[in-house]
């Protein structure tokens, strides 16, 4: 699978799951402890979720296709 089909999974999986989490969405790990869940693991793309923040992490993707997922998440937030 190319890196390519995972911008597509992760702007699927951040589509389906944003109701729930719409404060934003980061590709480094957070270093307060905020407890996460992996909503997906898969072909080297890994989604987390901050159910408690209502956040995304992404990890995965190059610096350019992350870039194009933010932008991504900020038009499905209407910024």
């Amino acid at each position: 699978m190319t890196t390519t089909n995972n911008l597509e999974i992760a702007k699927k999986i951040i589509k389906e799951n944003f109701e729930e989490h719409d404060c934003g969405i980061f590709n480094t790990r957070n270093i307060v402890g905020d407890i996460m869940e992996t909503i997906y693991n898969k072909d080297g793309l890994i989604i987390d979720v901050c159910d408690g923040w209502a956040y995304f992490e992404v990890f995965g993707l190059s610096e350019k296709e992350f870039g194009e997922l933010e932008k991504y998440y900020h038009d499905v937030r209407g910024w």
